[in-house]
């Protein structure tokens, strides 16, 4: 691999100085406990790359050491006046005494080596390690799919994706007294209690780094003072977003069944309604054909009664019951004017029809009603019961519609008698 290679590759692809050290401070709450114990409290890093562990470490108050292998990569430490120093990190780990570190770090080392050397490194660890000191691993995590299938692979000195299985057993294994998994730079809308988590959650919302964090053994009331830090719990497993992303497809389901369950029982509703109804409709059906019956067969009595002799016989009878009802109801008086004025209209077409066809008889008929008066009352009437015009006044002028008010829209017969009314009036008035 060519000077500087890894250097670019780690400035692109890791992130700036600034984002690396404020995910960093996730370790400090552990270190605090130790600066608490141990004066100074000495810490080696391996793998150090550019330095940001060593100076945040550098700022707490520890005094903390790097090894690298990459000049390139050291480059950026010696810039910022951190101690280090060129080397692999396992012969320098075998050439501390035992029992000098307060913690030895490995930021993304542990998939860089081959599994053995991996093994070396943890049982050195813990050698050089005070009581109650730290080991503390970070490496991708490949529970996150995306990183187990892809992005591991973009660092070609990766060697092979670790699980938090294998990394929690390791320490274990060779005598750390308890072991911490903190998962690491997840997204921040990725939480399991999510409602709207979908299947991009579920492949890269599981935290892409983890680290190991793991204790050696000291006194319980050292141990006890930790507590609060490895009680904690950091970042989002698989296991946490596959059930939440299960639970919310249980819960659509679920909702879906209500709703769909729903609609049944109103479909189901709808249907006895609409046969409720149909009886409802069959039966109005029935009561018609039979009120229709009835009616018909009522009909068909009033025909029959209307049609028998008995009623033919008696109807001068019921005639004459019928007007004695009216005249007990309205009086003698009113009966008489309304006897007189049904008569008064056929006598009346009666006699002009008579006198039209007799024109002397109708002017000696017209000079004798002038004489005594009754000329103009009875043309008056006449008028307005016959003819149908409306009455102006003594002039004898009438006014329809847009008609011309000499001559109105009357029958043939009715303007025949007007005319022959007008012609006597206009003579008479010319004679005197």
């Amino acid at each position: 691999m060519t000077a500087n290679f890894y250097k670019e590759f780690e400035d692109r692809y890791r992130g700036s100085r600034e984002l690396i050290k404020s995910r960093l401070q996730v370790y400090l709450p552990f270190v605090e406990q130790l600066k608490v114990l141990y004066e100074p409290a000495m810490a080696i890093d391996l793998g150090c790359g550019r330095g940001e562990w060593l100076e945040l470490l550098s700022e707490t108050g520890v005094a903390a050491l790097g090894v690298d292998i990459d000049d390139g990569m050291l480059s950026a430490c010696r810039a910022a006046n951190l101690p280090v120093q060129t080397g692999e990190a396992i012969p320098y780990l075998q050439s501390l005494a035992d029992e000098s570190q307060a913690v030895v770090s490995g930021f993304h080392i542990a998939e860089h080596i081959p599994f053995a050397d991996l093994q070396v490194l943890v049982q050195e660890a813990l050698r050089v390690l005070k009581p109650a000191g730290l080991l503390i691993l970070e490496t991708p995590n490949p529970e996150n799919i995306v990183v187990g299938t892809s992005s591991f692979y973009v660092d070609p000195t990766h060697q092979r994706p670790i699980p938090p299985q294998l990394l929690t057993f390791l320490p274990e294994f060779y005598g750390f007294v308890r072991t911490k998994v903190l998962r690491l730079q997840e997204s921040s809308h990725a939480s399991p209690s999510e409602e709207n988590l979908g299947l991009f959650d579920v492949f890269y919302g599981v935290s892409p780094d983890y680290a190991i964090v793991a204790q050696k053994n000291a006194s319980p009331e050292i141990l006890l003072s930790f507590a609060a830090c490895f009680a904690k719990e950091n970042g989002v497993s698989l296991d946490m977003v596959s059930k939440g992303y299960d639970t919310q497809i249980q819960g659509q389901l679920n909702q879906l069944k209500d709703i769909t369950e729903q609609a049944r029982m109103q479909a189901g509703l709808a249907e006895d309604y609409a046969k409720k109804t149909d009886a409802k409709a069959e039966q109005m059906l029935v009561l018609m054909q039979q009120a229709d019956a009835r009616t018909l067969e009522a009909i068909d009595k009033m025909n029959a009664i209307y049609a028998s002799r008995s009623w033919q016989m008696t109807a001068p009878l019921r005639w004459v019951s019928f007007q004695w009802q009216l005249l007990r109801q309205y009086g003698l008086t009113v009966r008489l004017k309304a006897l007189l004025k049904k008569c008064a209209i056929p006598v009346a077409k009666y006699g002009i029809g008579f006198l039209s066809s007799r024109p002397e008889l109708r002017q000696f008929c017209m000079a004798i009603l002038r004489k005594i008066g009754l000329y103009a009352v009875l043309r008056s009437y006449y008028l307005r019961a016959y003819a149908g015009g409306a009455y102006l006044g003594n002039a004898g002028r009438y006014k329809q519609g847009g008609n011309s008010p000499e001559m109105l829209q009357l029958s043939p017969r009715s303007q025949r008698v007007y005319s022959v009314l007008k012609d006597a009036v206009e003579k008479q008035q010319g004679e005197k």
